[in-house]
């Protein structure tokens, strides 16, 4: 049984470059959201969990334009675009002019608003793609890549001008960058045989779609709680917070190397096996990380957790772009993403606290060990399933 998919021609390099910037503006918060937190910890002396709550609302924004506006967006790509660049400039710049917590947080809440226009305009780009895996893993690689310099931009700056002028900065960096992510909603521009006077939708395969959602929910709830415990764990083996933050940004930016593994010419007929060797890697590396002693098994616990993440995000948002007819389905799921990332932040604390850090970590093992079997459901097992 074949899917909506390969109905639309391979991209080429400039627009998968267009694209990957685009992308780097829609998901910076996930990767910048240790900088974010300090930074509003520091500016208005908050405590973790309201710096967390509230620097969280560019998560929910994001999270509402990909659950409410799809269809709309994927009707005039390209004006929206532009719209959405524009709009998530000015809202991360105004961040730094906000004179409470709460009023950043607002700021923020419409910095995810406008990013996940951005998120949507990707998701169509790629919805009916030949070759889908590639595309995902060079975006999600030179994403990665962008947001990641950016983290280690800035934690390399004084912090004293980082806790003030932080959404500035980020304002500044995604500028250099707002031509290609603005352009990228050409490539969203669905075919006119598909636009006009086209059949209904195809119907949507549950039976494939809800074992992608369950391996979405179980893998970015590992990776969530260990990311949200990183900055604890690393100050009971006794680091300094002036190591922790660069060990975290060189993970981050190391970890994108696990998209690679989508990347090459075989990945789509060895997905199944790499997705498992993936799993298993973060379930060992998720409890490896709550045993570590020193800086080394610090870094490279966390490092084998992002990997894993990297390697695994491609095949999942590619095997929904083959369902997909205009990116309204991978737009709605990346909603699933952010209630996993939510549910994970949340329980972490509580999990080490009753748990301990064994517990905390055999309990994340074994949620990434149980993606396994959804993961076989999703991507066909036994039988030929493209």
């Amino acid at each position: 049984m074949t899917d909506a998919a390969s109905n639309r021609p391979d991209l080429p390099l400039a627009a998968l470059l267009r694209l990957a910037c685009a992308y780097a503006v829609a998901t910076n918060g996930t990767i910048l959201m240790p900088l974010i937190v300090g930074a509003l910890m520091r500016r208005f002396g908050a405590g973790e969990d309201a710096a967390t709550g509230f620097a969280a609302l560019e998560i929910a924004g994001i999270a509402i334009s990909c659950a409410v506006f799809p269809r709309w967006i994927a009707r005039v790509p390209r004006r929206l675009a532009w719209i959405a660049m524009i709009g998530t400039l000015l809202a991360q710049a105004a961040g730094a002019w906000m004179p409470t917590l709460a009023a950043v947080g607002g700021a923020r809440l419409v910095t995810g608003l406008f990013e996940g226009v951005l998120f949507v305009v990707v998701a169509a780009s790629l919805s009916n793609r030949a070759a889908a895996e590639r595309a995902w893993g060079v975006i999600i690689l030179v994403s990665g890549v962008i947001d990641c310099a950016l983290l280690v931009a800035a934690y390399a700056m004084p912090p004293g001008f980082v806790s003030q002028w932080l959404f500035v900065v980020f304002a500044a960096a995604f500028a250099l960058i707002a031509w290609p992510s603005a352009a990228a909603g050409a490539d969203a521009v669905q075919p006119a045989a598909a636009s006009a006077g086209s059949p209904a939708r195809p119907r949507i395969r549950w039976g494939v779609l809800l074992p992608i959602w369950g391996v979405m929910i179980l893998v970015y709830s590992v990776l969530s709680a260990q990311w949200a415990l990183a900055d604890v764990v690393g100050h009971r083996i006794g680091l300094p917070p002036e190591r922790i933050g660069p060990l975290l940004a060189l993970v981050s930016l190391l970890g994108t190397v696990g998209a690679l593994a989508a990347s090459h010419r075989r990945s789509h007929e060895l997905r199944l096996p790499i997705l498992w060797a993936a799993q298993l890697l973060m379930g060992g590396a998720a409890l490896w990380f709550f045993l570590v002693h020193g800086a080394a098994d610090f870094f490279a616990a966390q490092l084998f957790v992002s990997f894993a993440y990297y390697a695994v995000t491609p095949f999942l948002t590619s095997r929904i772009s083959s369902l997909d007819a205009d990116g309204s389905l991978l737009s709605r799921s990346i909603v699933v993403t952010f209630v996993a990332a939510f549910i994970g932040t949340a329980l972490a604390g509580t999990m080490l606290t009753q748990l301990g850090g064994l517990g905390c970590g055999l309990a994340l093992g074994a949620c990434a060990v149980l993606a396994m079997p959804f993961t076989w459901k999703a991507f066909g097992g036994g039988r030929a399933v493209t």
